[in-house]
This record gives structure tokens, C-alpha cells and sequence, in this order.
């Protein structure tokens, strides 16, 4: 099974693009505490993106993934005058999507924006590891060029405005996330920690790819431990070192979101989710189950169904 994979399937993505911005300088553009993660992809020229923390300077081939909630600037310059969101895409009437022109009579650049929805992510491992800023720079290697391509892709897909563009823009760009995702993992240092880094520790990565396959299993931390060719005590502190949390409290929430997938689906009575995921009795699943959902699994299955009605 391939953990990343299983990660981004349980937290069913929905992406949506934004629009194709031709820039020209001088422009800026402030955005607010976003209510899901951006991304931003460079196709041509270059810029400055500012979070409270960091300044980043991007070129094309360039894609940056931002945290949901965090609060940036993107402009030609450093110093460069920023308006809204609202102000750049004005002659669209304030709407997202198509392609974007802004700016003065300076040189261009192309930005690809859009929004990254996941949906129920309270017990996504994924989710709850990504950094607040995930820079991939498009300079040279075989995911660098993929997502070259991609991002190619999508702004010709933007730029035909063929029937049906949008609905291919935002299929391409799940793509282009899980490329950018694969870049980054695959340059992580032993320095950083979260989900993402134990994903490409060959100890880590293991163990956390025999919980995702075999979530049934009654795991013990020493068992996991073998399989990651480790002594109990060194892989326990590694894993809390990088991950935050314990072997088994991790286990648990994979089984939780495994089930809350499975309630969802709506096919197997909750004692079938609660044996699937390892529980021997009902009562001691649904008690865990409320512990990390704050719901019964029944409620929940109640209301992810009643929502998906109405959407």
C-alpha cells in the first residue's frame, strides 16, 4: 500500500482553481487567513510571497502550497503597493476562475492559484502534518519536471476555455498537489519533523505503511518496532520525536479515520467497522470513536450522509 496515497484518498480533495493571473508590474495582492490551503504555481516570470514568518522568492516552475489560515502577500517586488483579492480579479465582477489580467505595463508573470478543500480532515495524519508553507522549486529532477508539465497543462486548459475547463483545471490540480507533495517529501532533511518527514524515513515509513495496511492488527509498539528493524525504546522515541504523538495513539487515529471512511460509505453496520478496525466489542470502538469525533458513530453516520444529501 502506498501510505500517501491511502492519506490523500481518506481525506477525499476537492480542489478548485481560482483563475490563470497575468500580472504585470508593479501589482500586490494581500489575502486574509484563507479558509483552506493555496496554492500558487508559476508558469512564467517570478515574485515575492510573504507569510508573517518568511519572505520566498518564486520562479516559474515554482509551486507553493500555504496552510489554510495563514494570512500572505504575493507582489512583483518587495514594497510594491497590495490590494484584495476582490480589487485583482474586479473586472470579472469579483469572481474566481478564467484567466485573470492585473497590473501595470512592467514585465509579466503567470501565477495558476487555487484553493485545496479536504474534507473531515479532524483525524487526518496528512492534513495535520502539512507545514505552514511547502515550497517546491522547479529547477531540476523527475518531479520537477512533472509538475512543470502539469502546470503547463493547466494553464492551456485555461487558456482554450474549452466547455468543461474548470472541471479539468481542478482535476489537474489534485494532480499538481500530490506532485508537489512527492517533491517535497522526497527533500525533507533529518532536521524537520511531522507526517510528511516519517513518510521518507526508511524505519518510520515502514511501520507507518503496516498500520495503514493492516489497521486490524492488534499492533503492539514492540511489533512495530521489529518491522522497522529497531529496538522498542529507539523507535518509540523517534517516532514521538517526529511525529508528536506515540506508535499507538497514532494507530488509533488511523483507525478512527479508517472507520469514520467506512461509515460514510455506509455499506457495513457499525459492529462490522468497529471489527474491521481492530475492536473485539462494539462499546469499546464507540467509545474511542466519540473520544477523537466527539460523536457517536452512529450521529456521524447520520450527519456525513444528511450533508451529503445536501450538497
Amino acid at each position: 500500500m502506498d501510505v500517501l496515497s491511502e492519506a490523500l484518498r481518506s481525506v477525499a480533495l476537492r480542489s478548485q482553481i481560482y483563475g490563470r493571473l497575468e500580472l504585470k508590474a508593479p501589482w500586490g495582492m494581500r489575502v486574509e487567513a484563507p479558509a483552506v490551503t493555496t496554492f500558487y504555481a508559476l508558469s512564467r516570470g517570478g515574485c515575492v510571497l510573504e507569510t508573517r514568518e518568511q519572505r520566498l522568492t518564486l520562479a516559474a516552475g515554482d509551486v507553493v502550497l500555504l496552510r489554510a489560515g495563514l494570512g500572505h502577500t504575493l507582489r512583483d517586488r518587495p514594497g510594491s503597493r497590495v490590494v484584495s483579492p476582490t480589487a485583482v480579479y474586479a473586472q470579472r465582477g469579483g469572481r474566481c476562475g478564467g484567466i485573470v489580467y492585473y497590473g501595470g505595463g512592467g514585465a509579466p508573470t503567470t501565477i495558476v492559484a487555487g484553493g485545496l478543500h479536504f474534507i473531515d480532515t479532524r483525524l487526518s495524519p496528512l492534513v495535520a502534518g502539512l507545514p505552514e508553507v511547502i515550497h517546491v522549486q522547479g529547477d531540476g529532477g523527475v518531479t520537477s519536471r512533472w509538475l512543470e508539465s502539469t502546470l503547463q497543462f493547466v494553464a492551456s486548459e485555461m487558456d482554450a476555455e474549452l466547455p468543461g475547463y474548470e472541471l479539468v483545471a481542478s482535476r489537474l490540480a489534485d494532480v499538481l498537489f500530490v506532485q508537489a507533495l512527492r517533491a517535497h517529501v522526497a527533500n525533507v532533511t533529518d532536521e524537520q519533523v511531522g507526517w510528511l518527514r516519517a513518510l521518507s524515513d526508511p524505519a518510520l515509513g515502514v511501520a507507518l505503511q503496516r498500520m495503514h495496511e493492516r489497521p486490524v492488527e492488534p499492533w503492539t509498539v514492540a511489533a512495530l518496532a521489529r518491522s522497522a528493524g529497531m529496538s522498542r525504546s529507539a523507535f518509540a522515541a523517534r517516532f514521538k520525536a517526529v511525529l508528536g504523538i506515540s506508535p499507538l495513539a497514532y494507530l488509533t487515529r488511523w483507525r478512527m479515520q479508517r472507520a469514520a471512511e467506512m461509515l460514510i460509505d455506509g455499506a457495513a453496520s457499525t459492529i462490522a467497522v468497529a471489527s474491521a478496525v481492530g475492536y473485539v466489542t462494539h462499546s469499546a470502538f464507540a467509545k474511542a470513536f466519540k473520544r477523537y469525533t466527539g460523536e457517536t458513530p452512529g450521529a456521524y453516520r447520520h450527519k456525513t450522509r444528511d450533508a451529503g444529501h445536501r450538497r
